[in-house]
């Protein structure tokens, strides 16, 4: 290749994957690299997969060979969980040790090897770059605090391939921060592959961070967390939702409302301990809204069971659920389990949880019409703004705004699972 500058990066899963994506952006475009947005035709590709299920797998196949087909001729470049959980698929090599590439991918990484990439890419250039670039990519600043996972949930795989819980120090956390303000980001996201665990290692806990983090941030700018289990939020760190520039957002993964599907999977939390955390983070600031991720047809599950998880999305009244069916995974407990749903009752179980979830989604936007909100800027599609406001409701305007920057909106209606609104900066 002579000398690639365009460079698109692209990440399937969680906050985490979008975190690290976005270090590296900046780590490129400060070396003079141009990051552009994934829909562009690029030089080299990065493509940060995810494995939390065999579909997440199948994903980053497809997407491999959409993006072979985009840009035959770019250089790409694959890592993240997906690579680790698949060693055999991704990471073998012949007899003298040179790496047998699967199609449509030029060199894999580990996510253990993931902070050489940079040094991988530039190698690629043939001259230096004069000036220093800028970024582009998410308006919003995704900041990696905590990787790896000491649980063992019966169905996952990601403990494996990420390795063990660890922190990143809350001085690195606090100085990242302040860069992304710098950079003009108004909102900054902490993600964590188990974000609760975070300081558990170092002698903190996450509210201790969230607190400083918090301290730190300028008028103008707000935090929001990203995935969190229910049993790692301690009182003080509900306290902390009745801070103004917290979100009022949370991410708490379900998976079941039924103890003894729960039990089964090894989740640390039962229904009345979510619902508890629930309540806490509401009386510190009645407005907050929570999505989650729901798992249908976990072996074993019933139809009570299945019932019970239907009724507490409607306790909760989540804005977004994320439902998926459990798959057989090799090499996770869940595979011994007997009592596999069969198929059919599974997609229709999926429907269900994906109705009363939409339900509850479109009665949130109701909540949400006729409020005012602060809204950091997303993207702007053909003359209109798209933006996510503190609740995690997404937010249209048609009038000039700044990517990246917040503004005061009017939500005037709904539209489809969007807040229609105006802005509110001039009045």
């Amino acid at each position: 290749m002579a000398e690639p500058k365009r460079v698109a990066l692209t990440a399937l899963g969680c906050k985490v994957n979008f975190a690290e994506m976005a270090e590296l952006a900046g780590t490129l475009a400060a070396a003079g690299m141009e990051v552009v947005p994934e829909h562009e035709h690029a030089d080299i590709r990065v493509l940060n997969s995810c494995t939390v299920t065999l579909q997440a797998d199948a994903t980053t196949r497809q997407r491999l060979r959409r993006l072979r087909r985009y840009d035959p001729a770019a250089h790409i470049v694959l890592t993240g969980c997906s690579v680790d959980a698949n060693p055999e698929q991704y990471l073998r090599r012949d007899d003298a040790g040179a790496a047998l590439l699967p199609p449509d991918v030029d060199a894999v990484f580990a996510n253990p090897d993931k902070l050489t990439i940079a040094d991988h890419l530039l190698q690629l250039r043939t001259a230096p770059a004069e000036t220093a670039g800028a970024a582009t990519g998410r308006a919003r600043a995704f900041i990696k605090v905590q990787d790896g996972c000491d649980h063992r949930c019966t169905y996952c795989i990601v403990w494996k391939a990420r390795g063990a819980a660890r922190s990143v120090p809350a001085e690195t956390v606090l100085e990242r921060v302040r860069g992304a303000v710098e950079r003009g980001h108004a909102e900054v996201v902490l993600c964590g592959v188990d974000l609760g665990w975070y300081g558990r290692d170092c002698g903190l806990r996450l509210h201790d961070l969230v607190a400083a983090v918090l301290d730190a941030l300028p008028a103008g700018t707000r935090l929001r967390l990203s995935s969190i289990n229910a049993n790692d939020i301690t009182p003080q760190l509900a306290a902390l939702n009745a801070r103004a520039s917290l979100c009022s957002h949370w991410h708490l993964p379900l998976q079941s409302g039924s103890d003894h599907v729960l039990k089964a999977m090894h989740r640390g939390y039962r229904r009345r301990q979510f619902m508890r955390v629930v309540q806490w983070l509401r009386d510190a600031d009645p407005l907050t809204e929570f999505t989650s991720d729901v798992m249908v047809a976990f072996p074993g599950e019933t139809q009570d069971d299945h019932s019970q998880t239907l009724r507490l999305i409607e306790e909760v009244g989540f804005l977004e659920c994320h439902v998926f069916r459990w798959s057989p995974r090799p090499g996770t407990p869940a595979t011994a389990i007997e009592g596999r749903v069969d198929d059919a009752t599974a997609r229709r179980r999926s429907a269900e949880a994906r109705r009363r979830a939409l339900a509850t989604g479109a009665a949130s936007l109701a909540r949400a019409a006729g409020r005012e909100h602060e809204v950091v800027w997303d993207h702007i599609e053909e003359g209109t703004a798209h933006g996510i406001a503190a609740t995690y409701h997404e937010v249209v305007v048609d009038a000039n705004v700044s990517l990246g920057a917040m503004d005061r909106v009017l939500a005037t209606g709904v539209e489809g699972r969007q807040l229609r609104g105006r802005l509110l900066r001039d009045e």
